[in-house]
């Protein structure tokens, strides 16, 4: 929510310092996201917590500056109460939806379509609104200030008999941005007998709306289920201010408040005639209701002793009025505004917040202090985290959802059957799949360095995939690890990596092998395998190698560490050098050196034309080891190799 202060020192009080004014409204629960200067106003962007629907627009943040700093508010005129009505001379209106709380119109006449003048369109420019004209600006600045989207119709476009229904399936209609929407039967809009007029909550239509020829204006304002809306800006993504505010809990009693105040700038700048009749769908009207508040549950709860002159004080200054009091505590009024405080733990809230968390105590428990039991998933990928930053990764943390441009990445490795997880209320049009693999994003992110001129990228990610199997949904805990290089990459440095990453987490003796995988743009796809359990699949793309570990399977299996003196007795330390087939793997070899009786350890310290030699330590933990115990160690090691290996010694 940006708040232009030059338009907010209108309604309340300013500090003389912003950065004193940000930092309260922080502390109270509000965040800084930034500021900024737009045409010499200092602009505060808020990124409001909390369903804090009162605080999207100026007079709410007016209120909680008011609350913060004890100082009044100024609330802006409005214009005198109108003769209610069923219906206007000009237009009828039907409401056939249980969607719709409260709807009004009014009538102008004879609107003067202008260009606005800046005390309109400054504000509304610093907030990020362009200038149209006076009439749709004015509607803006309503909305801005008082936190009442409302929509202005050219009367003589859209006929005499309006109504708000839900939308016929697939029926399109078409936004004053030019953009054709096809609409579902759960879209609520508001229609004449030929055609949709607006998305109801969200946006206009191109067609009826005002324009320079615009004689006569019919304004209306509403509020609707906030669910329904909600579904419908996302599921057409569809995300104007209008419908940022309907998807909250509006108060349907600033729909009234909204529509006067606007009457009010019209009649005093003399834009039109209004009529004297208002149509007001209201059927359930919502009134103050009453919350208690208990000192001694105030104080177990919040952890503060306050003075009750103390709470009633900024009770008072948050707009609640004390309906009777008591030595326990307070019966208050809440108004209608203020749709999240519906329970005594919101009323605690907003005195300890107001008060300041920092002006809590600290206290000792008063009873023995649990024991810290961490999970063991969660002190795994603890040590992930930890192993893989050791050894060179960086981690990442992407977003659950694939990108549309990689979806052809987005393939369940282990499951060829398994298809994507698709939302109904997605956040965006390009971000409705879930992952089934970790690949398409860390893709995405390694991809980004490549096209950013890097020279190198290791990145790491812990996080779930989602996917459907015939009828039922799963979820896994996954590790993908990506490496890419401007120089020339090998396979065997990135095993490497694997290896040193699995190392440090105690996971041993693990066997790699050619493996086909359910994924058509990996190449030399490969397996993992521990105690013969498939835990890891991966492969290559281009330059850039892949693999993705299941941390279910790999829960448990670490060794226990064990601590080895160093020994008391003397090593035997020799070099052997040996010529194998190409299509030995050097890690059995070192795996069958070390397994052999008497050696306690092997090392590969040189490669030269197809040669390696192996460093090899002969040892007893609890006796000096004689040539001759040596020597027959060495010539059954040698046999082994020549016969498993068809190896060549080098003499």
């Amino acid at each position: 929510m940006k708040i232009p202060l030059k338009w907010l020192n209108k309604y309340v009080k300013l500090p003389s310092k912003t950065s004193v004014l940000t930092e309260a409204l922080t502390l109270a629960g509000h965040m800084l996201d930034k500021t900024e200067k737009v045409n010499g106003d200092d602009v505060v962007d808020l990124e409001l917590r909390g369903n804090r629907a009162d605080c999207y627009c100026l007079i709410g943040i007016a209120r909680e500056v008011s609350a913060l700093f004890d100082t009044p508010v100024k609330l802006p005129e409005s214009y005198k109460s109108l003769l209610k009505k069923s219906n206007l001379k000009e237009v009828s209106l039907q409401i056939n939806s249980s969607f719709v709380n409260r709807a009004m119109m009014v009538v102008i006449k004879n609107v003067q379509i202008k260009q606005s003048p800046d005390w309109l369109k400054k504000p509304i420019q610093a907030y990020g609104i362009d200038s149209i004209n006076n009439i749709v600006d004015l509607t803006n600045f309503v909305m801005l200030e008082t936190g009442q989207p409302m929509h202005a119709f050219d009367l003589d476009k859209i006929g005499n008999h309006l109504e708000i229904r839900k939308a016929v399936e697939n029926e399109k209609v078409t936004t004053f941005l030019g953009k054709t929407v096809t609409l579902n039967k759960e879209d609520l809009v508001w229609a004449n007998k030929r055609e949709v007029l607006s998305i109801a909550g969200s946006i206009g239509e191109k067609y009826h709306s005002i324009s320079e020829s615009t004689k006569n204006v019919l304004l209306e304002a509403a509020s609707y289920d906030r669910a329904n809306i909600r579904r419908t800006i996302y599921r057409h993504n569809l995300l104007t201010d209008a419908g940022l505010r309907h998807e909250k809990e509006l108060d349907p009693n600033i729909v009234e408040k909204g529509v006067y105040r606007f009457l009010y700038l019209v009649d005093k700048n003399n834009w039109g005639q209004i009529d004297p009749h208002v149509f007001d769908y209201y059927p359930k009207p919502v009134k103050p209701w009453t919350v208690n508040l208990n000192y001694d549950y105030l104080e177990t709860l919040g952890g503060l002793k306050l003075d009750t002159n103390k709470v009633k004080n900024i009770l008072n200054r948050l707009s609640f009025k004390i309906k009777k009091e008591s030595n326990n505590g307070l019966e208050v009024i809440c108004p209608t505004f203020r749709t999240d405080v519906t329970l005594e733990e919101d009323l605690i809230e907003e005195i300890l917040r107001i008060e300041g968390y920092d002006n809590i105590p600290t206290r000792t428990l008063s009873l023995e202090i649990p024991s810290y039991v961490t999970p063991e998933y969660i002190s795994q990928e603890q040590e992930l985290k930890l192993a893989a930053t050791e050894v060179g990764l960086d981690e990442i943390i992407t977003s659950s959802f694939v990108n549309e441009k990689y979806q052809e990445f987005n393939k369940n490795m282990e499951h060829p059957n398994a298809s994507p997880v698709k939302i109904v209320n997605r956040p965006s049009q390009d971000t409705e799949i879930l992952r089934t693999t970790l690949l398409a994003n860390l893709l995405e992110v390694t991809q980004k360095v490549i096209n950013e001129r890097g020279t190198a990228a290791q990145f790491f990610e812990i996080g779930k995939i989602y996917f459907k199997q015939k009828t039922h949904y799963e979820e896994k805990r996954k590790l993908g690890l990506i490496s890419w290089s401007k120089d020339s990459e090998v396979f065997a440095k990135f095993k490497g990596l694997l290896e040193s990453l699995l190392t440090k987490t105690n996971i041993e003796n693990l066997t790699f092998d050619n493996q086909q995988i359910n994924n058509p743009k990996l190449i030399n796809t490969y397996s993992i395998s521990l105690e013969k359990t498939i835990f890891g699949l991966g492969g290559e793309f281009g330059n850039i190698f892949y693999c993705e570990i299941d941390l279910d399977l790999l829960l448990g299996k670490a060794q226990n560490p064990t601590a080895q003196l160093w020994p008391n007795f003397p090593p035997q330390i020799e070099d052997i050098t040996l010529s194998v087939r190409t299509n030995t793997k050097v890690g059995d070899v070192l795996s069958l050196i070390k397994n052999t009786k008497y050696v306690a350890d092997v090392q590969l310290i040189d490669t030269y034309e197809g040669y390696y030699t192996f460093r090899i330590w002969y040892q007893h933990p609890s006796k000096t080891l004689t040539d001759k115990e040596v020597e027959k160690s060495r010539k059954s090691l040698l046999h082994l190799i020549k016969q498993r290996f068809r190896a060549i010694i080098k003499e």
